[in-house]
Order: C-alpha cells, then sequence, then structure tokens
C-alpha cells in the first residue's frame, strides 16, 4: 500500500482494513504520514493534550518535535502515565514517529 494521510490511525486503518481480505497473505504498508501542521503546532497539541489528561503529571514531560518525529523525555511514576503520555503524543495530526525516553520511577 502507499499514499499519503494527516494521521497515524488513518495509515493503520487502512492496514486493517485489508489484511485479512481473501487472498492478501501478506501487506507493506507504505502510507506516509505528511501533516499539514507545523512543528510548534504539533508540540503544542501534545503538551495541551497532556495537560488535560488527569493522570499524568504534564510539568515532568519535555516533548521535542522535528518532521513529525515527536521525542518524549521525562519521567512518570507508572507504566499507565507512560502510556498516556505516548497516546497523547500519537494523538497530534501529523505525527510520523514517537521516541519514548520516558522513564518510570
Amino acid at each position: 500500500m502507499s499514499g499519503k494521510v494527516e494521521w497515524q490511525y488513518q495509515k493503520i486503518a487502512a492496514f486493517d482494513a485489508v489484511k485479512r481480505l481473501t487472498g492478501v497473505i501478506g501487506v507493506s504498508n507504505n502510507i506516509e504520514v505528511k501533516p499539514h501542521v507545523s512543528s510548534f503546532d504539533v508540540k503544542k497539541r501534545i503538551e495541551d493534550a497532556l495537560k488535560r489528561t488527569a493522570e499524568v503529571e504534564a510539568n515532568g514531560i519535555t516533548v521535542l518535535v522535528a518532521d513529525g518525529k515527536v521525542t518524549l523525555e521525562g519521567h512518570v511514576n507508572a507504566w499507565p502515565e507512560r502510556s498516556a503520555v505516548e497516546r497523547a503524543a500519537w494523538s497530534a495530526p501529523g505525527v510520523k514517529a514517537v521516541v519514548d525516553h520516558i522513564r518510570v520511577s
């Protein structure tokens, strides 16, 4: 598969739509996530999402964004918090990759 979408969930949905079709023995998902937003906008959306999430202490997280790649740094108190931070990063439009350097302490 190839093409361009704005959101990661769209890429996943396309893969899910064809992977179980009769006769399909493999799928190469080469769909690109192409944002229509700036890195600043992506960073702000992720930080705002973290502030709205009651299960995460947003002040302990640093968000870096470059060319659709989000790097998360900092620490949280529990694994569910770490998962919530990663979900918040993937929820921003145009995110192509998330690098999770969050420590659980």
